[in-house]
């Protein structure tokens, strides 16, 4: 019971670092004789710049300063991933006598996982304890690689313009199996192959980039076009986003975010104040993502497009502020 308070302790430190950019990794030095924390420590490698801005080390420090000697026998150290060989090494040096870790590290965990330096003829022998909260120590780290894993991803997303005859053919091409894979069981096979060649067509696109004043964009990536974003805008100083579709295997990443992160800025760089949209009313994923993206239903209406097809649709808008 008293390890997983200690444990939680070192987590606190963790979610600190974490909260600066670190990795979250923490620990925590504590005195057997009252129980007592007398060394506190978490990552400081990016603010420091330095290799040696581990956890482990920065508590150890504290504890040597706090306790006036390097010597820590009596003393426990807790940290929620396993140490790696420099604290691992710094352990023995300053002759702790239990190590309690909660994650393991298979890269570079040296209390088991890669090695185990607690077993090696050192002349002090720690006792070691793993897992202790495993889980919790595990989910804030995961956490902290994938933000990290979906900030370089997102690092790489270019939305180029669509200009030439070739990128107008091929965003059609790209409309095309979009909008057949999107709308499939929300409106008619034969709507959506009207609305393609009404909107979405190499013609239409032309004629409503080259007359209409509207702008297209592909949402880009390592090559590969994964979708594509249409913005128009109006005299009362609103963007109208009149298409932004991202091909199904490619959803799920956040690129409809970062679409939207680009959209705000281009109207905060063009004085306009919000972003409108239309939805059809039966597209729960589309409706979804525009309201975690901070749109508010505005009204809806039904138009009639022609051939017998009708738009039965709401009204979204965002107020787009200054930074």
């Amino acid at each position: 019971m008293e390890d997983i308070v200690y444990m939680k302790a070192a987590l606190e430190a963790a979610y600190r670092a974490a909260g600066r950019g670190e990795a979250p990794i923490g620990a925590v030095v504590v005195r057997k004789s009252d129980g007592k924390i007398v060394g506190v420590g978490e990552n400081t490698r990016e603010a420091c710049r330095s290799a040696t801005g581990h956890a482990e080390i920065s508590a150890i420090e504290d504890a040597c300063s706090r306790l006036g000697g390097w010597r820590l026998s009596g003393c426990d150290l807790f940290v929620t991933l396993e140490p790696c060989p420099m604290c691992a090494g710094a352990v023995i040096n300053a002759r702790i006598d239990r190590v309690v870790f909660g994650a393991y590290d298979e890269k570079n965990g040296s209390f088991g996982s890669v090695t185990d330096l607690s077993k090696l003829p050192y002349n002090h022998k720690p006792q070691v304890v793993g897992g202790i909260m495993r889980e919790e120590c595990e989910r804030i780290l995961k956490k902290f690689f994938f933000d990290i894993r979906s900030r370089r991803k997102m690092n790489d997303l270019k939305f180029i313009p669509v200009k030439t005859e070739e990128q107008i053919n091929t965003a059609a091409k790209l409309a095309d199996e979009i909008w057949h894979e999107c709308f499939k069981g929300i409106i008619s096979d034969g709507q959506i192959d009207y609305m393609v060649d009404m909107f979405q067509s190499a013609k239409a696109m032309t004629k409503q980039i080259q007359n209409d004043g509207y702008r297209y964009f592909f949402i880009h990536r390592n090559g590969v076009h994964m979708g594509y974003t249409a913005v128009h805008e109006e005299e009362n100083g609103i963007l109208f986003l009149s298409k932004i579709y991202i091909k199904k295997e490619y959803r799920g990443n956040g690129y409809a975010a970062k679409t939207m992160e680009f959209l705000k800025e281009l109207c905060r760089e063009e004085g306009l104040t919000g972003i409108r949209l239309t939805v059809n009313k039966h597209n729960d994923n589309a409706i979804g993502v525009y309201k975690k993206l901070g749109f508010e239903l505005t009204g809806e209406g039904t138009a009639d497009i022609g051939g017998g097809y009708v738009m039965d649709d709401y009204y979204f808008k965002l107020n787009v502020t200054e930074r």
